[in-house]
């Protein structure tokens, strides 16, 4: 997979090692390690609204860290078919599992990747990662640490099965933007109709959108829905 870029030029490891400095996942790192990666890595810039790749068209040969700006991924659900859509901020990583197991069956492959600001972001070769990684046990280990953390909060944000698919319902309908760059919905539809798109009954699909608002993930700004923290609804969806 080749991303199009605005420019795709810098593979200048001390410059792309300075950019990882925003990455918790190297934080505690040698800069050895840190100079390894970047010597598997290249830069590439995107404008707002560029697309990085299409659904279907990522195959698993790279993975993304965000140096500054945004990239939102959207994907289909497999059981529900609704978009799950994620902001992947700076510091953030795109299909970060591909430093640990191979692409087969890669669950990113129906994904597609759009800039939502002007963004930098490096492209890590991913056969290459999982050599460092077998080489070299801190990068192994604060590989491990962070995907035990981010597992950790995935259970912790576990929900019931009715709640789970009205919060991704939600999330299906939530556009950015254009002018505040806010996640909403410009109009909320009602209970009874949310409840038939996620399949539930409608006091789940009222009791789901209170807690959203109770736990200060969305707000009401009537006749629609702001979603003030994206991550989090995504992650409450899945």
């Amino acid at each position: 997979m080749r991303a199009a870029a605005l420019s795709d030029t810098l593979h200048n490891p001390t410059e792309l090692q300075s950019l990882f400095a925003g990455a918790a996942l190297f934080a505690d790192l040698p800069p050895a390690d840190v100079k390894a990666v970047a010597g598997i890595a290249s830069l590439r810039r995107f404008g707002a609204g560029e697309t990085v790749f299409s659904a279907g068209q990522f195959d698993g040969s790279e993975l993304i860290f965000v140096a500054s700006g945004a990239l939102k991924s959207a994907v289909a659900d497999a059981q529900t078919g609704s978009m799950i859509v994620e902001s992947i901020g700076q510091g953030g990583f795109f299909a970060l599992s591909l430093a640990a197991v191979p692409p087969e069956g890669c669950r990113y492959s129906e994904a597609s990747l759009t800039a939502e600001a002007d963004s930098v972001a490096v492209f890590i070769d991913a056969e290459a990662m999982r050599a460092l990684v077998a080489e070299r046990a801190l990068l192994a280990r604060a590989l491990l640490l962070h995907f035990a953390r981010a597992s950790a909060g995935a259970g912790a944000a576990q929900e019931s099965g009715p709640e789970r698919r009205v919060f991704a319902a939600i999330a299906s309908l939530v556009k950015r933007d254009a002018v505040s760059a806010a996640w909403r919905i410009e109009r909320m539809p009602k209970h009874r109709d949310l409840a038939d798109l996620a399949n539930v009954a409608e006091t789940d699909a009222a009791s789901a959108v209170a807690r959203l608002i109770s736990s200060g993930v969305a707000r009401r700004d009537y006749p629609g829905l702001v979603i003030e923290d994206m991550a989090q609804l995504n992650r409450l969806s899945r």
